[in-house]
């Protein structure tokens, strides 16, 4: 049996209109390290779980596998890949991964937050 994956990539122009908007309901989840999501995250991230661990920490959380929308970003894609692949490995039917990274949402000239810790 082969399963093909199809998370679909966003670049960060997307993703910017999605959060200014205040209208999306996807799940935004940070996949770097606990030290490099201190220097600063994208506004609207719900959640911090490091790539290496997001196939345990996922099944903690109230997310629909079926309905809900995640959102990965890391600092370049690499890693945000690496958990795409891992969510939908677990049956997670909707996964978007933002292409570059939150380097990219940076050169952009997009803010990120810093001084707090996510939503939840």
């Amino acid at each position: 049996m082969i399963a093909i994956l199809s998370f679909v990539w966003i670049d960060a122009d997307w993703l910017n209109s999605y959060v200014s908007s205040g209208k999306g309901k996807a799940i935004i989840i940070d996949v770097r390290t606990p030290e490099e999501h201190e220097m600063g995250f994208i506004p609207g991230t719900h959640y911090l779980i490091p790539h290496t661990i997001i196939g345990e920490k996922i099944k903690e959380l109230k997310i629909n596998p079926e309905k809900d929308t995640i959102i990965v970003y890391c600092r370049s894609g690499n890693r945000s890949t690496v958990a795409a692949k891992v969510l939908e490995s677990k049956g997670y039917k909707n996964v978007l991964n933002l292409k570059g990274g939150i380097r990219e949402w940076q050169e952009k000239g997009y803010k990120v937050v810093q001084g707090q810790k996510t939503g939840r």
